[in-house]
């Protein structure tokens, strides 16, 4: 497979190199406008923080396989498209198939995508608003007339037989993303999860999944370990590395 043949120490060698951005994660949001050959570019102004890079680099020491703790609104879509670009730029990337439990989170997934000058498919509404462009852009890119290819899609829609059916065709230079990737590990999701594609990787703050150690272990055999450095909450704050959000706390009583 793939990710056996690629030499990873050369990866991580040219990423510490080139990647001297230490203290924040974007300053500033650009959008490009012409997508017509649209292929992973790091964003102007973007400054991977410290455990962001270390991230990256212990990904590709695990040979493209591994699961990333990092508290919510740490970064962890940013690292994950920042790993994709190493990806393309070095090994010539061609497909990032991303898979979200929810459907809000296909379009955040997409904001950040557009900041890589990637134009997705977001494969969730309607099966004719992207199956015949995600089949099209699959033949395109067999036929070396695309460069890449970018899929986000939401669980729900993964397992449907209209989406499974494509997974044939996704080239072996192909990256899955799983996010909030604890969803991931009920056996109906599991079984979805295409054995063919070697690079993977796993987005959780939380990947253990609750009361359930066979779905927590299957996404540990699937995905690989979870690696350094785990991002909690409380590094998060003290490091002040959360985006702005605010918390609703929800009390609710429990009755016999």
């Amino acid at each position: 497979m793939i990710y056996n043949s690629i030499d990873w120490q050369k990866i991580i060698q040219n990423f510490q190199q080139k990647n001297q951005y230490k203290l924040a994660e974007r300053k500033s949001s650009y959008h490009y406008q012409d997508f017509s050959n649209s292929y992973p570019i790091y964003p102007p102004n973007l400054n991977l923080r410290d455990y962001q890079e270390e991230a990256v680099i212990n990904w590709f020491k695990n040979k493209g396989r591994g699961i990333l703790k990092m508290a919510t609104g740490s970064g962890k879509t940013i690292t994950a498209l920042a790993i994709a670009t190493e990806l393309y730029e070095q090994i010539n990337l061609q497909v990032l198939l991303v898979i979200c439990p929810f459907r809000h989170l296909v379009s955040q997934w997409s904001q950040s995508a557009e900041e890589f000058n990637l134009k997705p498919i977001l494969a969730f509404n309607t099966v004719y608003d992207w199956q015949t462009q995600l089949s099209n852009q699959l033949y395109e890119i067999q036929h070396k007339k695309q460069n890449f290819l970018t899929i986000i899609t939401t669980n729900a829609t993964f397992i449907t037989q209209r989406f499974q059916s494509q997974l044939a065709f996704l080239p072996e230079k192909t990256l899955i993303v799983g996010d909030e990737a604890h969803n991931l590990g009920s056996p109906r999701l599991l079984s979805c999860l295409p054995k063919t594609i070697g690079l993977r990787l796993a987005l959780s703050a939380t990947p253990e999944r609750y009361f359930d150690e066979d779905g927590t272990d299957l996404l540990i055999e699937y995905f690989g370990q979870v690696l350094a450095p785990e991002f909690t909450l409380a590094k998060a704050i003290e490091k002040q590395a959360l985006v702005q959000y605010n918390y609703y706390p929800i009390f609710v009583e429990l009755t016999a």
